[in-house]
């Protein structure tokens, strides 16, 4: 195969993540609206015309125009190139830090099918990023962006090993790179996945509601009759966090059964532990299905447990589903593992703000999106250091 010599690399990929630095900036800026990421074409909010290929060069052209319009001088934001680099040296830097260095030990090279690892991680740091500045500026992360960078995780763990023929030595260690069950946690992802299509089901017969169900009503109400919005303060927290609990029972029971069933000694069991031994795919498949779901069921807890001690609304939705497309792309592992690791890059900021603004409210996802950043590159020596919590998925008894 031919010897492409990393600087190439570590060159081109810069290149690519200014111009996808320069497609994220779209999506901060427009999702949130709920506009189209795709057209209109780069225009001038200011003077609506359509920007020049030239003039839309990742932050070359910001530099050469000096931040303005060309037809109506208006100003542009610095942080649009400040986007755009910060892209670029994230899709270089991880290609340093992964195939250049040694902190991810068991990554196999780039053109032997460590390019698929690396373009499902890199999606999430997109992901990241721009979840980071939606969440900064409007408080919300957009479940769309979740879903995406989660499917993306789904697909890269089923075709992992059509791409990698992991040697014998390698077996049991494929979790340090995508999602990868063995046939207990296996069962567990099936089992959560059987229970969260019943609950959607109950769902749709009607038979259970979506915490904050009414409230959404009311606001909806409220805009077409063009009457004053309806105030959070008059949800009942603690009502809305019991339908929580009962959207996840399903969940919970079904992932238990199936765990039960396809365990022990049973002849059923027995042909579990087979096909997912022969069946790679399945095995990333439902492991990361299983990462989506402690990614998610992580954060969800906190949010009920915190929101039922003190009445009002502990996390958003969007911080849950955000860890869930993390524990979908790198595993349940890395998932837990940055959750507890984001209220050390938060305290500063919500300390600081406290005394401001005295607000203890802050935009939890940049923090979230920082501390999985720093676990994905440092994954190995975690991992390795907690390695008495976290066992070997292709072990579990």
């Amino acid at each position: 195969m031919l010897n492409v010599p990393d600087p190439f690399w570590v060159i081109t990929l810069f290149l690519l993540g200014s111009f996808v630095g320069s497609f994220l900036n779209v999506v901060i800026y427009r999702l949130p609206l709920e506009k189209s990421v795709v057209y209109p074409g780069s225009h001038c909010p200011q003077c609506n015309k359509n920007l020049a290929w030239y003039d839309n060069v990742p932050i070359f052209a910001w530099i050469y125009l000096g931040g303005k319009c060309r037809n109506c001088k208006a100003k542009y934001s610095f942080r649009y190139p400040a986007i755009e680099l910060l892209t670029a040296l994230l899709f270089a830097g991880f290609y340093i830090a992964y195939f250049m260095s040694d902190v991810r030990l068991l990554m196999p090279e780039f053109l032997h099918g460590g390019w698929i690892i690396y373009l499902v991680h890199i999606t999430l740091v997109a992901a990241l990023i721009a979840s980071t500045f939606i969440d900064a500026d409007h408080w919300i992360i957009p479940l769309s962006v979740c879903y995406i960078t989660a499917g993306v995780g789904v697909i890269g763990a089923m075709l992992l090993h059509y791409f990698i023929d992991f040697p014998i030595s390698l077996h049991g260690q494929q979790w340090r790179m995508l999602p990868f069950a063995g046939p207990k946690m296996a069962a567990a992802g099936l089992g959560s996945l059987i229970g969260l299509t019943l609950t959607y089901m109950l769902i749709k017969f009607g038979l259970y509601k979506r915490s904050f169900h009414e409230f959404e009503q009311a606001c909806l109400q409220a805009q077409e009759n063009d009457q004053p919005m309806p105030s959070e303060d008059d949800v009942n927290i603690r009502r809305e966090m019991g339908r929580e609990i009962l959207f996840l029972a399903p969940i919970v029971i079904m992932t238990y059964l199936a765990v039960k069933i396809l365990s022990g000694q049973s002849d059923v069991a027995s042909k579990w532990v087979i096909l997912i031994d022969e069946q790679k795919w399945l095995a990333g498949l439902l492991g990361s299905v299983f990462g989506f779901m402690i990614g998610a069921g992580v954060v969800w807890a906190i949010r009920i447990l915190g929101s039922l001690a003190f009445g009002r609304e502990a996390m958003g939705l969007g911080d849950m589903h955000l860890m869930g497309a993390v524990g979908a792309v790198l595993g349940w592992q890395s998932s837990v593992v940055a959750f507890f690791v984001a209220p050390f890059f938060g305290l500063g900021y919500a300390i600081m703000r406290l005394v401001l603004k005295g607000s203890r409210e802050i935009p939890y996802g940049p923090f979230l999106s920082a501390a999985t950043i720093v676990v994905m590159i440092f994954h190995d020596s975690i991992m390795d250091y907690l390695g008495v919590l976290f066992t070997q998925p292709s072990v579990v008894p």
